[in-house]
């Protein structure tokens, strides 16, 4: 499998008998995990008890799901009862990138911001993007500062920055791996 996966939940548990789980879900809206017709699933440690460790990604249909509540629950093709999703309780779901729906301009997937260097107006690299942190306010850049030549020095353990375009994010250049902010190195650098 040459592309990469992208994570999107994960089966937390049973759902009834006749073989629904819940889907702790990662996408926002989190039913948005159900499109995915064709997910890929891994099982993980949690099977060794069971006898039934496959640790590479396996292909997986969704022939059913829905909100509900606070949740997801969802039906795959060929698990019909609580012993057949056994297996799966735990297990990770992810797809392929080329799954995800196109964006517009200006309009990111999270997972494409992870990693990308974040340098300031001065041309100061400030660090990688290790996560987004949703808030009520908007959603916020965490990044963790780079020791080297041309970076922050001695910053905190890690830089919050809103994730507020035009005002703090000038631009985002996927292609360049980079994010520029409007973000001065005085408010990033320890007591």
């Amino acid at each position: 499998m040459s592309e990469k996966l992208h994570i999107l939940g994960k089966v937390s548990g049973y759902y009834g008998v006749k073989g629904w789980v819940k889907i702790y879900s990662y996408t926002q809206p989190r039913e948005n995990i159900v499109r995915y017709k064709a997910l890929k699933i891994k099982l993980g440690q949690e099977h060794s008890r069971l006898g039934n460790i496959d640790d590479a990604w396996q292909d997986i249909k969704l022939d059913a799901g829905k909100a509900h509540g606070k949740g997801v629950v969802a039906h795959f093709i060929g698990y019909d009862d609580r012993e057949s999703v056994a297996r799966l309780i735990g297990a990770e779901l992810a797809v392929q990138r080329s799954e995800f729906k196109a964006t517009s301009k200006d309009e990111y997937y999270w997972t494409d911001l992870i990693g990308l260097k974040v340098f300031n107006l001065e041309e100061i690299e400030l660090g990688l993007v290790t996560r987004l942190i949703e808030t009520a306010a908007n959603d916020v850049l965490v990044i963790q500062p780079q020791k080297n030549d041309n970076s922050v020095k001695e910053a905190k353990s890690e830089l919050l920055i809103p994730f507020v375009m035009q005002h703090y994010i000038k631009n985002i250049d996927l292609d360049a791996g980079s994010i520029l902010v409007d973000w001065s190195i005085d408010w990033n650098v320890s007591d």
